[in-house]
């Protein structure tokens, strides 16, 4: 399908909220997560959210951020007209110091939506920095996912060393001043490497801003950052309360270096010259009797690898979420 702007994500987590599931929002750097992400999806019959942060732009730009973002988007862009689901992207992370790259996307159209992370700030500049993207994006059809309270971690070039919960009447306060589409929220999870089961969630945090934005008649999806070190039940339970949006990076990262390692250990026999062989890289071992495995060193066949190790996590990942089978087209 063609890529599906905010308008259809914004029909998606109306779906998410009636049917009582949740996006997982994987981020990507680079191609080989992004199609095992695309192929698992698609057989579990799920839309895809996938995130793009400042961190993965720089990467794939080769220190150009502006580069990055294009070349990301755009193979997201091409590979989602190969598959029958909903495919979104949103800017994971970006800051006021990234508003011209902001600028841009909102311009081309780029992405689904945007997340601009102004939490470290004060309460009224964090108000004022979410209400400019949000005006910026004004008529776009692209949705603004604001943050308010601080997460534990490092993420890309944000860090906190503590935990600033959410007040749910700040949210309401938030929301209403900013006019922002989707609200991540601080209730104790940790940006990074986390132990689910050394983390007080407070889930009760999650069902009062739910409650409260009820209440005074707001649909505002709810986001959990920092969500990867979380356990099936404790994902179960953030989502009976209300959150829609649970982001996945460094589950991901791990999965692949896990895959590539494991791929190189059995294989590394057939890459790297026996002890008494010249290390001859340039000649390609030709002076010698041994010669290294193309299957081995292609670069294709550690992507096979890690896009099959990636699939298994995201299929645990989808039947946490409950979004598979919940595809708009489906």
């Amino acid at each position: 399908m063609p890529f599906a702007g905010g308008d259809s994500l914004r029909e998606a987590y109306r779906k998410a909220e009636k049917n009582g599931f949740a996006f997982m929002a994987n981020n990507i750097a680079e191609p080989t997560i992004l199609l095992a992400l695309l192929k698992t999806y698609a057989d579990a019959t799920s839309d895809l959210v996938v995130q793009i942060s400042p961190g993965a732009a720089k990467y794939m730009g080769s220190g150009d951020k502006r580069v990055g973002l294009r070349t990301l988007c755009g193979i997201v862009h091409e590979l989602a007209e190969a598959f029958p689901i909903n495919v979104f992207i949103n800017l994971d992370h970006f800051t006021h110091d990234e508003m011209d790259l902001i600028e841009m996307v909102i311009d081309e159209r780029l992405v689904s939506s945007i997340m601009i992370d102004a939490s470290k700030e004060s309460f009224d500049e964090n108000v004022r920095i979410s209400r400019d993207v949000v005006q910026l994006a004004s008529g776009s059809g692209i949705l603004i996912e604001a943050e308010l309270g601080k997460i534990k971690g490092v993420e890309d070039e944000i860090q906190s060393d503590e935990a600033f919960y959410t007040d749910p009447a700040e949210a309401v306060e938030f929301i209403r001043d900013t006019g922002a589409d989707l609200l991540a929220i601080s209730i104790g999870t940790q940006h990074g490497v986390s132990k689910g089961r050394n983390i007080e969630l407070r889930t009760d945090i999650a069902g009062a801003i739910r409650d409260r934005f009820a209440e005074e008649g707001m649909f505002v999806p709810l986001v959990l950052h920092g969500s990867s070190g979380l356990l099936a039940d404790q994902v179960h339970d953030v989502i009976r309360f209300g959150i829609r949006k649970l982001n996945k990076d460094t589950h991901y990262q791990y999965g692949y270096g896990r895959a590539a390692c494991r791929f190189y250990l059995e294989h590394q026999h057939e890459i790297l010259p026996p002890a008494g062989v010249e290390d001859d890289v340039i000649n390609l071992f030709s002076g010698s009797e041994w010669s290294p495995s193309k299957k081995a060193f292609d670069p294709r066949a550690v992507g096979k690898a890690v896009q099959e190790g990636v699939s298994r996590i995201a299929c645990a990942l989808l039947e946490q979420a409950g979004s598979g089978g919940q595809a708009l087209n489906g």
